[in-house]
């Protein structure tokens, strides 16, 4: 009214709203076909001064050579009291793999990734403590899990 627009699903629009309320989207965020197929493994999370840098293995184990997307989501802080979703989208690369190759990559996700608006402070404030982490080729389609300490 007035000209004012009021948005009452708050941080949950998106996947994040599917995330939290549990329903399966028809065609997921991040989603995407392929001639080939990938595989990720060897996940391994550090936290820098600059941001959380999250390094793994992309191997093409189809039969042709293709482009992948990897994702990386994080998990919500346990040390900010403060609405978050359930994953957030902290970042992604995307490569072009020949069969049967593989490449180590670095998916970098920067501090205000990470972050929460705190209407009390009215200012970003960084999630830390331990998150957890996936890797997928989609929201819905996480295959690694690890954790991380965010902050010194």
């Amino acid at each position: 009214m007035g000209g004012t627009e009021e948005y009452t699903e708050g941080i949950h629009v998106g996947h994040r709203w599917y995330d939290a309320e549990g329903v399966r989207p028809l065609f997921p965020f991040g989603h995407g076909l392929s001639y080939t197929s990938f595989a990720y493994a060897d996940p391994d999370a550090g936290w820098t001064p600059d941001g959380l840098d999250l390094a793994f293995t992309v191997r093409n184990t189809g039969p042709r050579d293709g482009v992948d997307v990897p994702q990386v989501y994080a998990g919500p802080s346990p040390d900010l009291p403060l609405d978050q979703p359930v994953r957030v989208l902290a970042g992604f690369r995307r490569l072009t793999l020949r069969a049967g190759e593989q490449r180590r990559v670095t998916v970098r996700a920067e501090p205000r990734t990470l972050s929460s608006w705190d209407p009390k402070v009215h200012d970003w404030v960084l999630g830390t403590g331990r998150r957890d982490l996936w890797i997928g080729a989609s929201s819905r389609d996480l295959r690694l899990r690890t954790n991380v300490r965010v902050g010194s």
